[in-house]
C-alpha cells in the first residue's frame, strides 16, 4: 500500500493534487496546518481515502488531534506535533506512539523533513508542503508488517 504523506499544506492545494496524480498513491494522509487543504482533496478526488488531523493553524476544524490505526500490519500513530513540543524535544512524541502501540509516529509542525528512531518507535515529518523554500512530502510504502519511506520534493 502506498501513502502520500503531507503537512503544513498552508493553502498550497496544487503541488498536493500534482504529486497525488504523479505518484497514484492508495492513500493519503494530511498532518494539518490547513487541514481544509486535505478536506478539499476528499472532495476533489472522491475515491480516494484522505486522513487528517488537526495542526495548530486549524482552530476549530472539526479534526481530530491524533489519530492511531494499522494498516498492512503496521501501527500508525499521526499527530500535528504541536501538542508535544516537537520544536524542542521529540520525546513526548515517541513516548505516546510506545505506549499507543504504533512502530510509526507520522507528525509535521517544524516545517523541516526529518526522521529518526527513537526506541521502538520511527518518527517520520514529511516536512512542508507549502512553506519553505524546499517543500516536500513522504511517500510511504506499507507491506506484510513492514515499511519504508522517501522523501520528495514538490
Amino acid at each position: 500500500m502506498l501513502l502520500a504523506v503531507f503537512s503544513d499544506s498552508h493553502g498550497s492545494q496544487e503541488p498536493l493534487c500534482r504529486a497525488i496524480r504523479t505518484y497514484q498513491p492508495d492513500m493519503v494522509l494530511h498532518l494539518g496546518d490547513y487541514v481544509r487543504d486535505a478536506m478539499a482533496l476528499e472532495k476533489a478526488l472522491p475515491g480516494l481515502e484522505v486522513r487528517y488531523v488537526r495542526g495548530n493553524c486549524d482552530m476549530g476544524a472539526a479534526a481530530p488531534e491524533k489519530l492511531c490505526f494499522a494498516l498492512e500490519g503496521v501501527t500508525v500513530f499521526m499527530t500535528h506535533g504541536h501538542l508535544y513540543s516537537v520544536k524542542y524535544t521529540l520525546q513526548s512524541l515517541a513516548n505516546a506512539a510506545h505506549f499507543s502501540g504504533a512502530q510509526l509516529a507520522l507528525f509535521g509542525h517544524t516545517h523541516q523533513a526529518d526522521y529518526r528512531r527513537m526506541g521502538d518507535v520511527l518518527l517520520l515529518n514529511p516536512g512542508s508542503a507549502g512553506r519553505g523554500e524546499e517543500k516536500t512530502f513522504c511517500l510511504l510504502t506499507l507491506e506484510g508488517g513492514k515499511y519504508a519511506w522517501r522523501m520528495e520534493r514538490l
